[in-house]
């Protein structure tokens, strides 16, 4: 018998980042555990890496190349499968107009050489691709608009934080590894205050939990403003170097007094200035900030109205400060040396993610006639969802890259298995909590002879022929991804493959007060954003309210045991939505009663928990469902935020009424 333990990562596109080792019996994985080495994890892994294994071997996860004949899925050869795409791309492209292919991409494997996808359609021709986000993409915006781009804090500098506000982020959910810092730092004394429209279970890190209104967090952060102006708690020094826009901004929170934003926000005026004590003088000070906060139309303007308190107060750049939303500090030095540009010279065609099935239904000039779809899962994770699968349904040719048939998958003509992190070299990095950079290495040969992205579009290049193609091995393609960094920090591919490799020095965001804005100094008035037809100041942009027929706001936040929708593909079961009593009560409704909530988009089945911790006229719903449950996305409607174009899932709006089985 032959063991041996391969170091792989997790391949989730999470916060952590977790690195693993694997015990590998004669040529197949045994067992999985978190690698004890890593600087960060150390060993500690959530139950969605935990169930790495358990999907890699699991039986229904597909092997073989499938195409549907009429209503029926067949097996084909990997050949055959090449020759398809290759005839049917080459086609579209004599006879029509390559802008009537669409990839659809996102997220779903955090892998570098998973971008081949982008790489082989960008030498393919113009095509049409997706734009804006359904995660983060409003907060990115925001902070770029502020700082120049988007950056955090070292995990372990929150440490030396006072006071610490917990601003819709729930770590316990989604950020396990964060909870040990704020543990530690809740047992050293900071004050750890969860502001949030429900009381997660993260607060059992927090010192107190402060209940906003869902959309008003932008009037609870002009309200702090207002009351660190008034009682002169910001810092003139930082203000008068590093700062523009300050006179007009002070000028503007005038009128956002405690009682008036007490009336928007539900939290009462002594709390407001409470609040604005606690992070003003008891410095130094860190917000970390989650993504749910943005998920509304105002959500950009809200982040921006966060990020100004960091400012006006000089928590900006100093150990245990940071407004800490995203990390993007490796995302710079990745990806150089990869061919990006179309050998063709021209651009691709762009839509917003959160309006594909209307784009899709819409489009006239070059009609879509093929969608590929690799690293996503739009049918279920998509707002607006039955116009979405309706407008899917229609188009001509449709392939999906994936591991299990999904829903999105489900509607395919011909579907491509991938192979697993396990199952192959990659590097892995996030640009959302975790600095450090993960080599991931093959630990067993692919199962059934799966052909990975990488080697399937080298090999669909070579077979249509694409000019300037780079046919290199994977090896080369990643050692030229990571050249930037290489030659920005003097270290070498070999050095990266055995370390888990961070940016030296670089532990305090903007420490060197040298931001990334036009200016170089962080922007109150950001004249970028005045150019884009926005607000210059950070402004609140009162939150949503329904109509008189949907008065209850549904949101839908992340669960804590899949990423999105990959580890509810075999539950099978009708989701909860979690309701305070006092709104239980109002609708007719007790625990483990069955409902039905509606909205304009459509109805969904759920099942009641009554649950304190939500706040009253409010819904939440897990999202990542599938259709065979009940996927929470019927519910929602296409809209975008202010900025950034990310996908307002919160800003749905609903009723609810009992339902006999």
């Amino acid at each position: 018998m032959e063991r041996k333990y391969i170091q792989f990562a997790c391949s989730l596109d999470c916060f952590d980042g977790c690195a693993f080792t694997a015990e590998v019996l004669d040529g197949e994985v045994v067992r999985i555990e978190g690698n004890q080495e890593h600087p960060l994890t150390k060993g500690y892994v959530c139950k969605k890496g935990a169930q790495h294994l358990e999907r890699m071997y699991h039986p229904e996860r597909i092997l073989r190349p499938l195409k549907k004949v009429g209503t029926k899925w067949q097996e084909i050869s990997w050949d055959d499968a090449l020759e398809e795409i290759s005839d049917k791309l080459k086609d579209i492209r004599s006879k029509d107009n390559t802008l009537s292919v669409l990839h659809y991409y996102d997220s779903g494997y955090g892998g570098i050489s998973k971008m081949v996808d982008k790489m082989f359609f960008n030498y393919y021709g113009s095509i049409t691709v997706p734009r804006g986000s359904l995660c983060w993409g409003a907060g990115i915006a925001a902070q770029q608009y502020d700082f120049g781009e988007s950056r955090g804090h070292h995990p372990r500098d929150h440490l030396h934080a006072k006071t610490i506000l917990l601003w819709g982020r729930n770590p316990h959910n989604t950020n396990i590894h964060l909870m040990e810092y704020l543990t530690q730092a809740k047992k050293q004394g900071t004050k750890i205050v969860l502001i949030d429209p429900i009381q997660t279970k993260s607060a059992q890190v927090a010192t107190e939990h402060i209940g906003v209104k869902p959309g008003t967090d932008g009037a609870l952060a002009l309200g702090m403003a207002h009351c660190l102006i008034e009682q002169d708690m910001v810092d003139h020094e930082f203000i008068h170097n590093h700062v523009i826009g300050y006179e007009n901004f002070k000028d503007y929170v005038k009128t956002f007094t405690p009682g008036r934003v007490a009336d928007i926000t539900g939290v009462d005026a002594d709390t407001i200035y409470r609040l604005a004590a606690y992070y003003g003088k008891d410095k130094p000070s860190c917000i970390i900030l989650g993504y749910g906060l943005q998920r509304y139309s105002n959500g950009g303007n809200t982040v921006r109205c966060i990020d100004a308190l960091g400012a006006i107060t000089g928590n900006i750049g100093i150990s245990g400060g940071g407004v800490n939303y995203a990390n993007r500090l490796l995302a710079d030095y990745i990806g150089g040396e990869v061919p990006k540009s179309a050998a063709t010279g021209k651009k691709h065609r762009s839509f917003s993610r959160a309006f594909f099935g209307q784009y899709l239904e819409e489009e006239n000039e070059f009609p879509i006639k093929a969608v590929f779809v690799t690293k996503a899962n739009p049918l279920v994770q998509g707002p607006n969802l039955e116009r979405m699968i309706r407008a899917f349904k229609k188009i001509e040719y449709k392939v999906v890259f994936d591991m299990f048939m999904t829903d999105t998958g489900k509607q395919a003509d011909l579907f491509i298995p991938c192979t697993h992190v396990m199952e192959e070299d990659d590097i892995f990095l996030s640009s959302m909590f975790t600095p450090y950079l993960n080599y991931s290495q093959k630990a067993v040969e692919p199962r059934a002879g799966i052909i990975g992205e990488y080697e399937f579009f080298r090999a669909l290049a070579k077979k249509m022929d694409l000019e300037q193609y780079p046919d290199i091995e994977k090896d080369e393609f990643l050692r030229r991804a990571v050249k930037p960094l290489e030659d920005a920090f003097q270290i070498t591919f070999e050095d990266l493959k055995k370390t888990f490799f961070t940016i030296p020095y670089r532990e305090i965001a903007w420490s060197e007060r040298n931001f990334s804005t036009p200016s170089g100094k962080y922007e109150l008035y950001s004249r970028q954003a005045e150019q884009d037809g926005l607000s210059p100041l950070p402004q609140y942009i009162p939150a949503m309210e329904g109509a008189i027929e949907y008065p209850l706001r549904l949101i839908t936040p992340h669960p804590k045991d899949s990423l999105h929708s990959q580890h509810f593909a075999f539950k099978n079961k009708m989701p909860n939505v979690y309701i305070n009593e006092a709104t239980a009560n109002k609708y007719g409704l007790k625990q483990g009663d069955f409902a039905k909530i509606t909205t304009k988009q459509g109805s969904l089945l759920v099942k009641v928990e009554i649950d304190n911790n939500v706040g009253i006229d409010l819904l939440m719903i897990y999202e990542g469902w599938w259709h065979q449950s009940g996927s929470v996305n019927l519910l929602t409607e296409a809209l975008i935020s202010d900025m950034g174009e990310q996908a307002a899932y919160y800003d749905c709006f609903c009723n609810i009424k009992p339902e006999a089985l």
